[in-house]
């Protein structure tokens, strides 16, 4: 018989009162050696509740003696049901008995059980839960089981009395050895501190619970806490009054304690209330490494590959939990590749690894950490965490959130980490590189760190205002990155939980109060002073190799002529088809506002703008102009807009030799236009068109106007304009010989009727501030541009026949062709992102950094925190209850120094907690932004701080501490969970299995580019705007958009589109879609932690955004090129599906598919195949998706059939999720 069946014939004669002495010693005995017997007796706890509320509820069947008849053979089916009813009966009795007397032996606050069930029931039901043995079962502590009680019974429920056996006391935080920081901190905090706590001001009743002196203090015949005496302890009284006007904490705060929290804080009183410092501000110290045996069969020195195992294993032993076995070396490469570079391994990187682990074990092992940690990818991988707590973007934020730049910094990030740059040294560049002797352009760079803040040009805000907001700012995420501290809740008044108040807050405040910057800048795309104009710290060898790929591309695009017939002919049709005569109409220029233009500016009203010499050093201009059409006799639409200048005369140069930094290449934005002109005008200019039905200053929207053509041209003979004019390939305008009148002519997407909307606002932006005097007019239209897009001798040329063009005629068109030629654009786009990589690796860039001003601010004290509310002058220190900054006059070269002391409590701590944290997805403190009293408590406080001291003993070598958490058998356990780990302890705080998280936004993308082979693997570099919608940022604009404003979306192309996600723009106001649904966070402030959802939106993303589309095509191409697929017309395929499913899940997941993975994918495979073969149009609709090229050797339906398995494999939880 087995236990199980003992264990119900034991209870049966414990419910029939037929226990014998023997027998309840024989049960006693079962349930301490059979920890399987003792499970199912919890089980059976579990009808517990169902019992009880029967009973509350005066269930007859319940309140009756059972029936004395035998059981009929009819009914003998119902006996094991019957026997467990009584056994469970018996139980809840036996329960209740023992809870009345546990609860009256510990002076519990809560009412006492009456001697019988039925006299109180409701009362019974509360109190029995919370002691309850299937809440034991559950808690997260279990302990073996100590010896069972006996408990007489005067009886219950029409039984005699019983003698019932207890549940075992499993380990609880009321059972074991009370620790403050553990056990009584968390609890004061949670329901005390807020009114009894640091916060002077905000204190209440002059009683302070977090210190031993204010708990103890007599305050006029009464203490609120005596050590040792309940009865005497204010406090005590207050918690278990049933007085609403004297319980605390009161019922209006809408806090209650648990009566777990309640039996804790009464045992601690009893104990003798011992306080302790704050676990967080005390120096961490090596601990001894523990030993400790999980059975006689299994040593912890066994299973323990390192120092971290022997911490996790002493923690385990105390919850009776055991490691769980290694995971498959399959899962172990997967593991390691995403954590160390963010990227999936490849099918032959796993294959090596299982291979060389099973040869050679922990050599391969070690040897590919060694490959990871030197890849280049490994500091992306560390970088974008890094960025989120920096709080970096590509935007200012606030309500312009118009562009910066700063992604040199991004690119110091990357190096330094692929350096690995120790982390003392890490800290101190970015918080005070410039102050560093003789600091490098690099050093400069780095202090990027804090200038990562929204900045705002906000028209109506207060400069002194914002510039408060801006060193808050870096005083929160400097004191959450570095300290883990929340110090910014000390802005406003002492700080409510932790030991910092409001004066040491701007004491701390001074540090970063004496920059020079302003309160209201970074207006027109430019960067907010301070900042400085330097190359990419990133070292990479790639500039040969793109030097040759360049030349060898522009060679083949000068050399194409095919398709040079075919585009012929369709210009000469298009010039044919051209309709309506082009007609300037009436119009009235009502005015004309130029805020940063300090010189002349007349207009009259036929469209004239005359601009004097400007004065002072503006790098910009813009003009705001309101006109009205009027009316037009025969109501055409007006069909665009003309803009013509009139320079005075000056040589005449390519942009790129003008200016370097001009912006001259054409933008697909079609709101934008840049147009290089002579020196006497800006070279650049950008135009935004807006219609309205009243004017511009009685209305608050206007509907802009997209462009659909734009197109330059001269009213004299001489070179083509818009085309190709030098070496590097940049589209500029080259005015004709002359420098007579120039147009610019804007051709609106849709017509605008003048009745409707007879009023036009035109937004003008020159992209490089004029020297000289210069006329510009512009004027409406109706019909046609006869304008194309290069001149009118170019057009009649066309017209011709080709053998009767001369060589300089025939070189124009050619030039002309592969410009415009729509065959020519992914060889134009390849080529103009490969210069412009050249550029980032060569050329020289803005970027913000921290610079001390001159003569700093003097810094105060803020009334509640109100930038106009100083009291008394503070200078820079740090807080008391933290180590000494023992200096008069400190700066931030002072605080780096003072952060990384090697005996700072925090700095070290927070450091390891926070890459700890990427390999299990929660850090040792959970609260990784918050160490202080509000804080969790560390899982494994002697594990934190061994390797917090190691890391500092190491020389804060952060490889070295990656090195040893991924070599830790702890890191390399399998992460599925058994129902034991689940219930004891669901998110595994203590590491009993492997962890198990989704993956980052970042990650999810680039692994289907990866997998795909749409993966461009380059390093650094400006940032990149993806496939998004293009509406998005509209809904959030305010302004025109320049290059660098960016108030409109303009999706890059070519390689752009395939880098990784880490580059992707970040626009404060408007993140990328598939970045936010997947929890990315929008950089406005520190992220220390990003939140983990799971909604319907991150499957709509994965199934039907472009990129994950385009990469399911893509990979499904690849198994069916690369798996060998058949030739067009070939009736028999080279390989089987079942073999190609195999490839495919390999690819994606790295391991080969279960065959009920294999059956349920194959069906899916032929059920699209009928679909698609019955609808060939979706077919190739599908396998178009995206702007990489299709094969076309391959048939649509058999290809859109694969591209829906890829789309599966690519949604499967195995591959969104680190395992």
């Amino acid at each position: 018989m087995s236990s199980r069946e003992r264990i119900d014939q034991l209870l049966a004669a414990h419910s029939a009162n037929e226990l014998t002495a023997e027998e309840a010693n024989e049960l006693r005995e079962i349930l301490m050696s059979d920890s399987k017997a003792l499970d199912h007796y919890l089980d059976l706890c579990e009808l517990d509740e169902a019992l009880v509320s029967q009973t509350a509820a005066g269930t007859p069947a319940l309140n009756k003696p059972f029936a004395a008849s035998p059981i009929t053979s009819q009914h003998s089916s119902m006996r094991p049901f019957l026997t467990w009813c009584a056994a469970a009966s018996a139980l809840v009795v036996g329960n209740m008995i023992w809870l009345q007397t546990w609860t009256a032996s510990n002076h519990s606050p809560v009412a006492m059980v009456n001697e019988t069930v039925t006299s109180s029931p409701e009362v019974d039901r509360t109190t029995t839960r919370t002691t309850n043995p299937v809440d034991a079962k559950h808690s997260a502590n279990r302990r073996p089981p100590n010896p069972w009680k006996v408990i007489n019974s005067s009886g219950s429920m029409n039984h005699p009395a019983l003698t019932a056996v207890s549940i075992p006391e499993l380990e609880s935080a009321t059972d074991r050895k009370l620790q403050f920081n553990r056990d009584i901190r968390p609890i004061l905090s949670e329901t005390c501190f807020h009114c009894h706590g640091p916060d002077e001001q905000g204190r209440r009743a002059d009683l302070r619970l977090d210190t031993l002196e204010g708990a103890t203090a007599d305050l006029g015949g009464y203490q609120p806490i005596v050590p040792g005496n309940l009865d005497e302890s204010e406090a005590w009284k207050r918690i278990i009054s049933d007085d609403p006007d004297m319980l605390m904490p009161p019922p209006e705060s809408h806090l209650a304690l648990t009566q777990e929290q309640t039996t804790l804080l009464q045992r601690w009183i009893e104990e003798g209330a011992a306080y302790e410092g704050h676990w967080a501000f005390l120096p961490p110290t090596m601990p001894e490494v523990p030993t400790v045996d999980f059975t006689e069969e299994e040593s912890t020195q066994s299973w323990a590959r390192n120092e971290i195992d022997f911490f996790v294993a002493a923690r385990l032993a105390e919850s009776g939990l055991a490691p769980s076995p290694e995971a498959e070396a399959r899962a172990l490469i997967r593991r390691l590749s995403f954590d160390l570079t963010g990227l999936p391994p490849t099918p032959d990187e796993v294959n090596a690894f299982v291979r060389d682990y099973q040869r050679h074990g922990e050599t391969a092992y070690q040897e590919t950490i060694t490959r990871l940690l030197s890849s280049p990818h490994h500091g992306e991988r560390m970088a974008l965490p890094w960025l989120d707590q920096a709080r970096y973007a590509d935007t200012n934020g606030y309500s312009i959130d118009g562009g910066r730049h700063m992604w040199l910094w991004r690119d110091w990030v990357i190096q330094a980490y692929n350096d690995n740059m120790p982390f003392d040294q890490f800290l101190t560049e970015q918080l005070a590189g410039d102050l560093l002797p003789d600091p490098t352009e690099s050093q400069r760079i780095a202090t990027g760190f804090n200038r990562n803040h929204m900045i705002t040009h906000e028209g109506g805000t207060i400069p002194e205002e914002n510039l408060t907001n801006y060193v808050a700012d870096r005083v929160k995420t400097t004191s959450e990155v570095f300290l883990g501290l929340t110090m910014g809740c000390a802005q406003c008044h002492d700080h409510k939980y932790d030991p910092i108040s409001q004066h040491e807050y701007y004491q701390f405040f001074a540090f970063f109060n004496e920059l020079q910057d302003r309160g209201l800048d970074g207006d027109g795309g430019r960067n907010a002073a301070p900042s400085i104009t330097a190359k990419t710290v990133l070292r990479t060898d790639e500039l040969p190799s793109l030097e040759a790929e360049l030349k060898q591309l522009r060679e083949q695009l000068n050399q194409s002529t095919e398709g040079l017939e075919s585009w012929l002919a369709s210009q000469r049709q298009a010039e044919a088809s051209r309709g309506d005569q082009f007609a300037l109409v009436p119009m009235e220029l009502l005015d004309v506002s130029s805020p940063n233009h300090r010189g002349a500016i007349e207009f009259d009203a036929d469209g004239t703008v005359k601009l004097g010499q400007p004065s002072g050093g503006l790098n910009g201009m813009s003009h705001s102009l309101r006109l009205s059409t009027g009316d037009i006799a025969d109501g055409s639409p007006i069909m665009g807009i003309r803009i013509s200048f009139l320079p005075q005369p000056g040589p005449v140069k390519p942009a790129s030799e003008q200016d370097k930094n001009a912006n001259a290449q054409t933008n697909s934005d079609p709101l934008m236009v840049l147009t290089p002109f002579p020196d006497a005008v800006p070279k650049v200019a950008t135009v935004l068109v807006s219609a309205t039905e009243q004017p511009a200053d009685q209305v608050d929207y206007h509907r802009q106007l997209a462009f659909q053509k734009i197109t330059a041209s001269s009213q004299a003979e001489g070179h083509a304009t818009g085309s190709i004019r030098d070496e590097s390939n940049e589209r500029w305008w080259q005015p004709a010989e002359g420098h007579s009148e120039q147009h610019l002519t804007l051709t609106f997407d849709q017509p605008v009727d003048p009745k409707a909307t007879p009023f036009l606002s035109v937004l003008v932006v020159f992209g490089q501030r004029n020297s000289t005097p210069f006329e510009w007019q512009i004027q409406p239209f109706t019909g046609n541009d006869t304008d194309s897009r290069w001149d009118a001798s170019l057009a009649q040329v066309i017209q011709t026949s080709p053998s009767d063009w001369d060589e300089p005629t025939r070189h124009r068109v050619l030039e002309t062709f592969r410009e415009f030629s729509d065959p020519l654009q992914p060889l134009r786009i390849r080529i103009s992102n490969l210069e412009e990589r050249r550029e980032a690796l060569t050329g020289t860039f803005s970027t913000m950094v921290m610079d001390t001003a001159a003569k700093p601010r003097e810094t105060f004290v803020l009334d509640r925190g109100q930038y106009d509310s100083p009291t008394d002058r503070v200078f820079p220190t740090t807080p008391k209850v933290l180590p000494e900054l023992s200096l008069k006059k400190a700066d931030r070269l002072d605080l780096a120094r003072w952060l990384t002391n090697p005996k700072h409590p925090l700095t070290s701590r927070v450091a390891v907690n926070r890459i700890w944290s990427l390999f299990f997805g929660t850090g040792l403190v959970a609260t990784s932004a918050d160490f202080g009293s509000q804080g969790e408590y560390p899982s494994h406080p002697e594990l934190l701080d061994y390797l917090a001291t190691s890391f500092v003993e190491n020389d804060w070598n952060q490889q070295q501490l990656m090195r040893e958490i991924v070599s830790s058998a702890t890191y390399r356990q399998q992460s599925s969970a058994t129902p034991e780990q689940i219930e004891l302890d669901p998110k595994n705080r203590l590491l009993a299995r492997g962890p198990r998280f989704r993956l980052p936004a970042e990650f999810i993308r680039d692994q289907a580019l990866a997998v795909s082979d749409l993966l461009v693997p380059r390093v650094g570099g400006p940032s990149l705007q993806p496939y998004q919608p293009p509406a998005l940022w509209k809904e959030v604009s305010h302004f025109g958009s320049t290059p660098a404003t960016k108030q409109v979306f303009v999706q890059d192309h070519g390689e752009k589109l395939y880098r990784r996600s880490l580059y992707t723009f970040v626009k404060r106001t408007s993140p990328h879609p598939a970045m936010a649904a997947f929890d990315a966070p929008s950089r406005e402030l520190c992220t220390m932690d990003r939140g983990v959802t799971n909604t319907p939106i991150q499957a709509l993303v994965t199934l039907n955004d472009p990129q994950f589309a385009e990469a399911a095509r893509v990979l499904a191409a690849r198994w069916l090129v690369e798996s060998g697929t058949e030739e067009p017309g070939r009736s028999e395929p080279t390989i089987t599906d079942a073999e190609r499913m195999d490839q495919a899940f390999t690819m994606v997941v790295g391991r080969m598919p279960h065959e009920e993975e294999r059956e349920a994918v194959l069906s899916l495979l032929e059920t699209e195949r009928e679909r698609f073969a019955q609808s060939p149009e979706d077919a190739l609709a599908a396998v178009s998706v995206g702007e990489s090229p299709r094969s076309e050797t391959l048939e649509p339906a058999e290809h859109a059939a694969w591209m829906q398995v890829a789309t599966l494999l690519l949604n499967l939880s195995e591959t969104l999720t680190r395992l």
